[in-house]
């Protein structure tokens, strides 16, 4: 005998259908009203819709609701973006977050462009370490008004992307970013504790709430972490009706 899909798996199907078939274009069913189509618990509902969100296919919007991601096709250059919390939990090791530096600054040129700001921003330079090795660094930059106070957050035990979603109730809607490999200046080798040359990834982040760019982040990370994900691919609209390779 097959056994029956967990209720979760169940809700997450019909909904993975309505996003394909077009049923569902823009919001898509509440917790409440999918709990009562399926009788199940909220929870388990709201299960179904957190991992529709992990693997890309809607979005989450406090106090507004969830809604079809809009870009629903893939470019050659795409990645998503993951807790960096949450990839020590899947690899089992012990996440160390080191704040270097945090103050607010009058932002360079390049900086007040991105962030279109003419005040000041935070900047904030974390290093974070797997079992002690040290494995990312990163400088950020974040609009300070009206976010200058999570320069009195811990930042060394809690997330900036939670602080800003949970405390400030900011919708984080686009992210633009780019990787590339390169290797560490002999500054950089000395913080991560190898050889000038290392090799790295280095990446650019520019994330906004709709229109408004809120914080630019570079990171670099050891060339040999590896990137590992499980998603559900999704397809051009024009091409929902062919079967996937």
């Amino acid at each position: 005998m097959t056994p029956k899909a967990p209720k979760y798996e169940t809700i997450k199907q019909f909904l993975i259908h309505g996003i394909s078939s077009r049923t569902f274009t823009d919001a898509i069913p509440s917790e409440n009203q999918l709990a009562e189509r399926f009788g199940v618990s909220r929870m388990t509902a709201r299960r179904a819709l957190d991992e529709l969100e992990r693997d890309g296919a809607v979005e989450r919007f406090p106090g507004k609701g969830t809604f079809v991601r809009k870009t629903q096709h893939y470019t050659r250059g795409f990645f998503r973006v993951r807790p960096f919390r949450k990839w020590a939990e899947d690899i089992q090791v012990t996440l160390t977050t080191r704040v270097l530096e945090a103050r607010l600054i009058d932002p360079p040129g390049d900086i007040a462009g991105k962030l279109q700001t003419d005040g000041q921003v935070v900047l904030l330079r974390i290093l974070n370490l797997f079992d002690d090795k040290p494995v990312r660094y990163a400088i950020r930059y974040l609009v300070a008004d009206p976010y200058a106070g999570i320069l009195w957050e811990n930042l060394e035990q809690e997330s900036i992307h939670d602080i800003l979603i949970n405390k400030y109730r900011l919708p984080l809607t686009k992210i633009s970013q780019s990787m590339t490999a390169g290797s560490l200046s002999p500054k950089l080798a000395r913080l991560f504790k190898v050889e000038p040359g290392y090799p790295v990834f280095y990446f650019q982040r520019l994330t906004y709430s709709f229109d408004s760019p809120i914080t630019y982040v570079e990171y670099y990370m050891r060339g040999e972490m590896a990137f590992d994900d499980t998603f559900t691919p999704q397809l051009d609209p024009a091409d929902f009706s062919s079967p996937l390779d």
